[in-house]
Formats: C-alpha cells, structure tokens, sequence
C-alpha cells in the first residue's frame, strides 16, 4: 500500500512538472508548443538547460523538454558556463 501511495505521488509530481515546463498549463516556458516542435530553424539564439547543455536556439530546447518528458527545465538565456570557467572566476 505504501508503495502505491509513493507511486502515485511521483507520478503526480511529475505531471506538475511536465505541465510547468513543457507550457501545457500555458504559463511554462514552451507554452507556445503545445506539442513538440517537428522543424525548427538554425538561428543562433543560444538557451542554456538546467542539464548543463547548451542549445541552438527556443525551439530546439522545447523539443528537448518534450524528449526528457519535461525533466529538463529552462535556466538561462545564452549560453551554459562549464564548471571549470566558473571555479576559474571564483579563484580571481
């Protein structure tokens, strides 16, 4: 029984979080692909992902939330700083 309950729970918690990210409530930050892009264009507007992975450009990004099932989330526009950049400013 609780196993079910904890089941249950994560499925639940990554419905909301599928939702948020993947704009199915229309607030994420995809909300404008209600499904996932098929085509998108080779400009240069570069996102960086919660995962650490740069990507081309708003679509492509979208288009990987909805391959991770909404796992991955938007954290900045630009491109991802490696960690090895960022100990080198710490160390300045």
């Amino acid at each position: 029984m609780k196993i079910t309950g904890a089941v249950l729970l994560f499925a639940l918690a990554l419905c909301c979080f599928y939702s948020d990210a993947a704009g199915q409530a229309g607030k994420g930050f995809c909300s404008e692909y209600k499904k996932p892009p098929e085509i998108c264009t080779l400009e240069y507007n570069p996102v960086c992902g919660t995962d650490g992975k740069t990507y081309g450009n708003k679509c492509v990004f979208c288009g990987a939330v909805y391959e991770n099932l909404g796992s991955l989330c938007f954290q900045h526009y630009g491109e991802c700083k490696s960690h090895n950049e960022d100990k080198e400013r710490e160390d300045l």
